[in-house]
């Protein structure tokens, strides 16, 4: 054998050696980037449905803040809570229409009450929630429900004068 052909053997001998390695790097690499993109997709859902729920909240405690038409101070207080209700219920269709399963009329509370700072007004809270380890938005990757939150809740407190329940009041 010439010193020519000696040296092209040994090339071809370890380049043979390496070729399994680089399918191993890239499975590597390639399922770290695959979970940083299902990590991002998932908090990023997460991220948006606690902000719709803050957001129906907050349009809910606001509708019980508009003037409802009624001719006691109990039944205006009824109809704003119904009104507060209705706008929440309104404001997380997108969920609903994610996950079916999802009810939000049986995470949705919507309560009157004297305010705890001030007895003389009324404070609405509203309150809806999400249980996300029931209806996970996107499927969990493995490892990842560690991470994630059981249950998503947005709450908001709108107080009320009592005298301005009603017309005149």
């Amino acid at each position: 054998m010439t010193a020519a052909m000696t040296c092209v053997m040994t090339r071809t001998r370890d380049q043979s050696a390496e070729r399994g390695q680089a399918a191993i790097e890239f499975a590597i690499v390639f399922l770290l980037f695959f979970a940083m993109l299902w990590g991002i997709l998932t908090f990023g859902f997460i991220f948006a449905a606690q902000n719709t729920l803050t957001l129906a909240a907050e349009n809910g405690a606001r509708a019980a803040l508009r003037y409802q038409p009624a001719t006691t101070a109990a039944g205006a207080t009824a109809a704003r809570i119904t009104a507060a209700t209705t706008m929440a219920t309104q404001t997380v269709q997108w969920l609903q229409n994610f996950t079916p399963a999802y009810d939000p009329a049986a995470y949705l509370t919507a309560t009157s009450a004297p305010c705890t700072y001030n007895a003389n007004l009324i404070c609405f809270h509203v309150q809806i929630s999400y249980p996300y380890a029931q209806h996970p938005l996107i499927p969990p990757f493995p490892g990842f429900g560690l991470f994630a939150p059981t249950q998503l809740v947005g709450k908001a407190t709108m107080q009320v004068d009592p005298g301005n329940l009603l017309p005149g009041g």
